[in-house]
């Protein structure tokens, strides 16, 4: 019948804090005990939620009696939140119908999403493990840009309302999430139905206003809340571009690259000046199709057009002087749009990639304009 139905039946809410965990998945342990009650006395009937109170000393004593495993989900410790948020996606799985989705209420009466906003921390109950609380649930709409979501995860953006405070109190509590290496779960509406992915907050970049999320069952090694390019040695190429069925093109890294590009040079377009976030995306120098790396080294933020412009070999950035410079015959730079042809960067993408680039786009047009 299905669990909101079942608890109307009997006359009770969504717990908020103790399950019975049986066979992966999880069922309120007050409703539970009191139809129970009804089956073991036919003549009396269930209990009402209003009949008897829950908790410890009475209905998980009884159900522990009986051999049963409740769960609290009021945890006093990370480690305990993290086991908990794992069991939960475990219920999740378990009541995925044929089509990998579940109910609303599945989602909801477990506690991982509990609201109309984009970002679900439940900060009454995960406040006792950080005092901004910690983010649970991200509601992920589907509207998106080229380079926001990819197999790996998903670029989402900070919430933006006219509660500033409540705004800033849902990043503290995403970024708590990564800090404590806790799972959250990735929310999509099928109309009825949800999708649901375990996923972890890798990163974020707050000039841009943007978390990276990943998808996965293994928490991040590292938190990439800052630039950290330079920790390890540069690779020109190597990445894991693969293809699916059809002619469909899969770029798993590419979510992660952008926000690793943005925490390098920041989310400016250092050649058209475009500081507009959602007007930029990440270039690769070497490119992806040449199996050109996802550093953040081999790459710059472009505002959209000039992208394009930059993958249609229209203009090429000379290695020697960091200056753009455009093909034979080609639009000019200021029909580009380029107001500002010098990089003019704290730092630079690595010379390797612009080399590369640099080459690349002699080869396949045989070079600027008066050479």
């Amino acid at each position: 019948m299905g669990g909101q139905a079942f608890r109307a039946k009997y006359g009770f809410g969504s717990s908020t804090q103790y399950y019975v965990s049986h066979n992966g998945r999880l069922y309120d342990a007050k409703t539970i005990a009191g139809v129970a009650y009804g089956h073991q006395y036919p003549d009396i009937g269930a209990l009402t939620n209003d009949q008897f109170s829950g908790g410890e000393a009475t209905t998980n004593k009884a159900l522990r009696a009986a051999g049963f495993i409740v769960l609290d989900a009021h945890s006093k410790t990370v480690a305990e939140e993290h086991n908990w948020r794992l069991a939960v996606w475990t219920n999740l799985l378990q009541r995925r119908g044929e089509t990998g989705l579940v109910t609303a209420d599945a989602v909801r009466s477990v506690g991982a999403y509990g609201n109309y906003r984009g970002i679900w921390t439940d900060k009454a109950r995960t406040k006792e493990i950080h005092p901004d609380g910690v983010a649970i649930g991200l509601k992920h709409t589907g509207q998106h840009y080229p380079d926001d979501l990819d197999d790996n995860g998903v670029i989402y953006h900070y919430p933006v309302t006219r509660q500033p405070g409540r705004d800033k109190g849902e990043v503290d509590g995403t970024k708590a999430a990564a800090q404590l290496k806790l799972p959250v779960f990735v929310i999509t509406e099928h109309g009825d139905l949800r999708g649901v992915q375990l996923a972890w907050v890798e990163g974020w970049e707050d000039e841009s206003s943007i978390f990276y999320v990943r998808f996965g069952d293994t928490p991040p090694a590292r938190v990439i809340d800052r630039d950290r390019s330079e920790e390890t040695p540069f690779s020109l190429q190597g990445n894991r571009r693969r293809r699916r069925s059809g002619t469909v093109t899969a770029r798993p890294d590419q979510a992660r690259f952008k926000l690793e590009v943005f925490q390098r040079y920041g989310p400016r377009c250092p050649l058209s000046g475009i500081a507009v976030p959602e007007m930029v995306e990440a270039a690769h120098l070497c490119g992806d199709a040449d199996g050109g790396s996802s550093d953040a080294r081999n790459g710059l933020p472009m505002n959209a057009a000039l992208h394009r412009a930059f993958d249609a070999h229209l203009f090429a950035i000379n290695p020697d002087t960091l200056t753009a410079e455009v093909r034979q015959g080609g639009p000019t730079l200021e029909e580009l749009g380029i107001h500002h042809p010098k990089l003019n960067l704290p730092k630079l993408p690595h010379r390797d990639a612009l080399v590369w680039r640099y080459n690349e786009w002699l080869r396949r047009t045989g070079g600027a304009e008066g050479a």
